[in-house]
């Protein structure tokens, strides 16, 4: 009975549409900033299945008073969103990036420029001096998650803040049998 007396429907189908609209505008900004992957070798799909685009799942739950719109996303979103310094905030992957960085080279593809002398480094050349340099330096995030949260959750807030007075209504309404 208490279940039924405690449902919020209107806040749950809000906070769904927000939370996809969140996951569109998310895989919106990889796209610009060409972050998703076009296809994976068997090494990436093993350690990383699907693109990172292809994984977002949305998640909704309502739990007594307690609303959560969230996305599940594979684990390497965190480089993706902050970037990875030398020693940085979520540690650098150092050389065992060096698989998924190979991976990269092919798929990009990268396209390599001669050095000082001519010569022009192979694959597994470029991967190496790519995840040494990724090692000492680092790189920059794009922070697409953030951009794609700070564009759309505003537009939901009166839409959840609605939703939430016409449930608390029909709780109302229930519990009294009005």
């Amino acid at each position: 009975m208490e279940d039924e007396l405690m449902s919020f429907p209107n806040v749950e189908e809000v906070l769904k549409e927000m939370a996809e609209a969140v996951k569109a505008a998310y895989i919106s900004n990889l796209n610009t900033n060409k972050r998703p992957t076009a296809r994976m070798s068997e090494w990436m799909q093993s350690h990383y299945p699907g693109k990172l685009a292809d994984t977002i799942e949305t998640v909704v739950t309502i739990d007594g008073g307690k609303f959560t719109a969230s996305l599940r996303l594979n684990d390497y979103w965190k480089y993706v969103e902050e970037g990875v310094s030398p020693s940085g905030k979520y540690g650098n992957p150092g050389w065992k990036a060096y698989p998924a960085i190979r991976d990269w080279v092919d798929i990009k593809p990268v396209i390599p420029r001669p050095d000082g002398n001519g010569r022009i480094p192979s694959p597994k050349s470029l991967a190496y001096l790519i995840t040494r340099k990724i090692r000492e330096v680092g790189t920059h995030g794009t922070h697409d998650l953030k951009m794609a949260k700070d564009a759309v959750i505003p537009n939901f807030l009166l839409r959840v803040e609605e939703a939430l007075q016409k449930d608390v209504g029909a709780i109302v309404l229930k519990t009294f049998n009005w």
